[in-house]
């Protein structure tokens, strides 16, 4: 059925038909999507009802329901997208059911992700600027309420006020509840609601959030940039320590709970801060001095390499979507982090093309580096971060004084205990790395362009060399490999040159050695988007 909704949809002859046929679906398709609603449905046909008999003998009713309500979405979907009208006069029954969807502790992940795009579309079906407003005010009010209840005890009661108070000003009658009566959880237990509800329904409403911010929409609409930002902040400066002990009634395994599933939280914001970048565009300016605190706050407790790359790329997005004066403001975070995550393979080799001397430069940069990545002893603390004890597992304690070349890292000596950088984290740095050259190369270069280029000339000679001890791996973001690494550290060198201060750069002779040399395999080689 979405085939042939998708084929008549070509033929404006027949669109009408087509929009009173799509009509019909919809209560079909949202008795399926209710709770016990393939029962419903299959006890009205008989050979619907034979093939739940069979499920249900077989043990596999919940892999049937479930395959049910895939198809049903999917075929909402297309109804939605390519009928909006034919929806119209149903569209309250379908914000509740697909609400509900979400909110329910039986749907999976990936099925939840479904709902919440058909939830991200349902603005369509009525276009106008207060339908998208009241929509995403909803969905924002959902999840501030779920953040009261998951971080009790690891922030201070008002700032779920604040973020209220920013949705609904005073004198404003707030709006719905999302879902009407939905029951949050159901009859789950306290310590298994939280990781099988709270954090899956956040995600998801989070990722509802990305699509309308970054969905067309045929009618301009104001986004609630500061609710958004303030949201964003508020999980992403939760890193589950007890500091304050706000809360007495708070127990440890609360905030074990807590502190195994932050990296899943603190990855949906990620992607909803980057969203709300991509989607504000012009509307971002007056926002952007408190997402520049936001980002320079967050690198200083970001310790995963999937959270690390993004933060990255949401510099990225700002450096090329604000230009000059962005760079400006993100200049020493930048240029700290990323030195840090390029220094653990070529902070031996700092003085190969040394004109000045680098010595203080190179000790500087090891102490920089060796801050961030903390040691075995301090994990064990009680008053260590969540993230820090969720990036260090006992295992990995265990293995991480092992040479492991494998796993993407060089020998270690005996005393040495640091985590070396993943090779998806180094690409990203090396990416940031040449935009802010091509962008603000020229800025205030006399306390960083030094270190800057000394550092590319480095690691682009070790990549051009040997590889610096990497070996191909395939990274939770993306594949990555040498090859990506190598050609990454080109591109920054390249850039450095470009953008040089100097008539002549510095390195530019052994920078054009290192071209020649990889002139072959560069053009060879085609990567695919880590």
């Amino acid at each position: 059925m979405s085939d042939l909704f998708a084929r008549l949809a070509k033929f404006l002859n027949l669109k009408k038909e087509a929009s009173s046929f799509a009509g019909r679906v919809v209560e079909p398709l949202l008795l399926l999507l209710n709770e016990n609603g393939p029962v419903a449905v299959c006890c009205f046909h008989p050979q619907a009802y034979s093939v739940l008999f069979q499920a249900c003998k077989s043990k596999y009713l919940i892999y049937f329901c479930l395959y049910l309500q895939d198809e049903a979405i999917d075929l909402l979907r297309t109804v939605i997208k390519l009928y909006p009208s034919s929806v119209n006069r149903h569209y309250n029954k379908v914000e509740s059911t697909i609400a509900a969807k979400i909110m329910s502790t039986e749907v999976n992940v990936k099925l939840s992700k479904k709902f919440a795009r058909v939830l991200a579309m349902l603005p369509s079906v009525r276009v106008s600027e207060g339908t998208w407003s009241l929509m995403i005010q909803k969905v924002l009010i959902g999840i501030n309420n779920l953040l009261n209840d998951a971080f009790v005890g690891l922030e201070e009661e008002k700032k779920g006020r604040e973020i209220m108070m920013l949705l609904v000003p005073p004198g404003n009658d707030p709006p719905p509840v999302l879902g009407d009566q939905v029951k949050l959880g159901g009859n789950l237990h306290v310590t298994k609601k939280f990781g099988v509800f709270t954090v899956p329904t956040i995600s998801a409403l989070a990722h509802c959030c990305c699509m309308m911010l970054t969905s067309y929409y045929p009618v301009q609409v104001t986004v609630p940039g500061r609710a958004l930002i303030a949201l964003s902040r508020r999980v992403l400066l939760v890193d589950g320590s007890l500091r304050n002990k706000l809360f007495p009634s708070t127990t440890s395994l609360h905030q074990e709970l807590i502190c195994f599933e932050l990296p899943s939280l603190h990855s949906s914001f990620l992607d909803l801060l980057h969203a709300t970048i991509k989607g504000m565009r012009s509307q971002l300016l007056p926002h952007a001095a408190n997402i520049v605190r936001l980002v320079t706050d967050y690198f200083k407790i970001a310790k995963l390499p999937t959270t690390r790359t993004k933060v990255y790329s949401i510099v990225q997005l700002l450096l090329t979507s604000m230009g000059v004066g962005m760079s400006l403001h993100l200049l020493e975070v930048i240029v700290s982090n990323a030195v840090g995550d390029l220094d653990d393979n070529c902070v031996k080799e700092m003085t190969l093309f040394s004109t000045n001397p680098s010595k203080g430069t190179s000790e500087s940069l090891s102490k920089s580096y060796s801050k961030k990545r903390k040691q075995e002893p301090q994990i064990q603390n009680s008053h260590a971060s969540g993230l820090e004890k969720a990036a260090i597992s006992p295992k990995k304690m265990k293995t991480s004084s092992m040479p492991t070349s494998s796993k993407g890292m060089t020998p270690e000596t005996p005393g040495d205990v640091r985590m070396f950088t993943p090779l998806c984290v180094k690409i990203a740095a090396l990416e940031t790395l040449e935009i802010l050259l091509n962008v603000g190369g020229s800025l205030r270069t006399d306390h960083w362009r030094a270190k800057v280029d000394l550092l590319l000339i480095n690691i682009a000679t070790s990549a051009c060399d040997s590889g610096a001890g990497y070996e191909p791996s395939t990274t939770k973001v993306g594949e990555t490999s040498i090859s990506h690494f190598r050609l990454a550290s080109y591109k920054a060198l390249l850039a450095s040159f470009l953008s040089s201060p100097h008539a002549r750069p510095l390195y530019l002779a052994q920078g054009t050695e290192l071209f020649r040399k990889g002139k072959i395999s560069c053009l060879s080689f085609t990567p695919s988007v880590p």
